[in-house]
């Protein structure tokens, strides 16, 4: 009679109780069914899966939905953030691959007294510039590089240093490097809008092998830069010889105005102490562009020197000499898509037999961008930097890069020198006005165009003139 009493409860139990059966699993414990009881008031025999909760989800459940109404229908979880990755550390050494190529094509029209001065010069195309290098880091303020040229006849040695950065005295550099001299020749080759720098170049000390330190100053509104270095140093950093062979070089820049890259106001000046090796130096310099040849042909024309090419325009030949200053001021003006660049410089040469000469060049050039890029400024350098194009070359769209022009006047007067004891070359004074289109592919790749008209002062032939068109294609990586 128990067990009759005790199943209909049950039923009655069944028929009270929601449409969610509960039910027991295998090990007798109560679960809560998903499904709903059918209109028998027993669980489908369907073929569908069951799926269960237990009790004690069942009350977790039913907190939550009470907790749901009880906030007017908001529950607010707390999730647990994601987890933090753990990235890799930086392993060092580490490098990187770089390189450029620059390509050049030159033909030359020259007036008879030209000709009677220089020589017939020849029309040329070949690789002015052939580098590759490796570069990266030694340790999280150790970098390096290791740059080398194969364009002139054999390999040779380009930028090959090391650096610290963030010592008390600034960052240090050890190598051979370009020394702190001069805005043009701190402007990488990669981002010159000319083929070649000025003709005042030939007066800086340019690459030498030595020690600087460095940095930026004013929250970048000024840098400064000094270096003591060996000199004068080969094509591979080398200096040989026990009279002299020491040299200085100093650097400080400003802005007097700074409105980002579209208003800058830069000045700056730079000096150089030398005292050359072996007591000797020379002052020699092309018409800013040459092109030429190894003269032997074949397989013995692959690794040796010389080249035959465009011939120094001015020259003083290798002369003696005890000591050397060099001065240098430099401003430019940007407005962000045109610029005007100048310096001027004079080198006072103490010569042997108590002579004290000077000589001097400088130049001044104006940049304009006809697309309207804006022409960096690199505040790290206190120079101008690369072009990029709002809008690359890609015809098949319709897009054609950017595009500039510029022009530039430059000059070097080596005259002075011309008859002083133990100077065998003719010195002569160089004028150069040079037009350029220059068209930006992208943004490592670009295509120059210049004509350059060079007059010429010789102190024994008189005056003559030069016209020179010439092209370059440079792409780097």
């Amino acid at each position: 009679m128990r067990r009759w009493l005790l199943l209909g409860l049950g039923v009655l139990a069944c028929l009270w109780s929601s449409p969610n059966g509960v039910a027991q699993d295998a090990l007798g414990r109560p679960v809560v069914s998903s499904q709903p009881l059918g209109d028998s008031g027993m669980i489908p025999s369907d073929p569908v899966p069951q799926e269960f909760v237990t009790v004690e989800q069942f009350n977790r459940l039913q907190q939550q939905l009470d907790e749901l109404v009880a906030s007017g229908g908001v529950v607010e979880y707390e999730i647990a953030p994601p987890p933090i990755s753990q990235t890799e550390k930086n392993t060092y050494p580490d490098f990187k691959v770089t390189g450029f190529v620059h390509l050049d094509t030159a033909y030359f029209d020259q007036s008879d007294e030209n000709i009677a001065t220089l020589g017939d010069i020849e029309d040329g195309t070949g690789f002015r510039r052939a580098r590759i290098a490796a570069t990266g880091n030694l340790t999280e303020r150790a970098s390096y590089i290791m740059e080398f040229d194969f364009a002139q006849a054999q390999a040779r040695f380009v930028d090959v240093w090391t650096q610290i950065k963030g010592t008390p005295l600034g960052n240090v550099r050890v190598g051979r490097f370009r020394q702190p001299f001069g805005m043009s020749e701190l402007t990488s080759v990669r981002e010159l809008p000319f083929l070649e720098r000025p003709t005042s170049f030939a007066l800086s000390p340019f690459r030498q092998t030595g020690i600087m330190l460095f940095d930026t100053a004013a929250n970048e509104q000024m840098t400064w830069a000094v270096s003591g270095f060996r000199t004068l140093s080969d094509n591979f950093g080398n200096v040989y010889g026990d009279n002299g062979g020491y040299g200085t070089a100093e650097r400080i820049t400003g802005l007097l105005v700074d409105r980002g890259d579209c208003g800058i106001a830069h000045v700056g000046f730079d000096h150089s102490f030398l005292n050359p090796g072996r007591n000797q130096l020379q002052y020699a310099s092309q018409d800013e562009v040459f092109v030429g040849q190894q003269p032997n042909l074949g397989p013995t024309g692959l690794s040796v020197q010389p080249l035959e090419g465009v011939p120094p325009f001015v020259n003083t030949g290798v002369f003696p000499v005890d000591t050397v200053n060099v001065f240098n001021v430099e401003g430019a003006l940007s407005f962000g898509r045109g610029l005007v660049q100048s310096e001027y410089r004079w080198s006072n040469l103490d010569l042997p037999t108590g002579e004290n000469v000077t000589v001097e060049g400088g130049y001044v050039m104006a940049r304009y961008m006809l697309t309207g890029e804006v022409i960096p400024y690199n505040r790290a350098a206190g120079v101008f930097g690369r072009v990029k194009p709002d809008h690359p070359l890609d015809v098949c769209r319709g897009d054609w890069g950017a595009w500039e022009i510029a022009g530039r006047v430059s000059a070097l007067d080596l005259n002075p020198l011309f008859g002083q004891p133990g100077v065998t070359g003719k010195g002569r004074e160089l004028t150069s006005y040079t037009i350029a289109l220059n068209w930006y592919w992208w943004a490592n790749g670009k295509c120059q165009f210049e004509y350059i008209n060079g007059q010429l002062n010789d102190l024994v032939l008189g005056d003559s003139d030069i016209n020179t068109f010439a092209g370059r294609v440079q792409f780097d990586f």
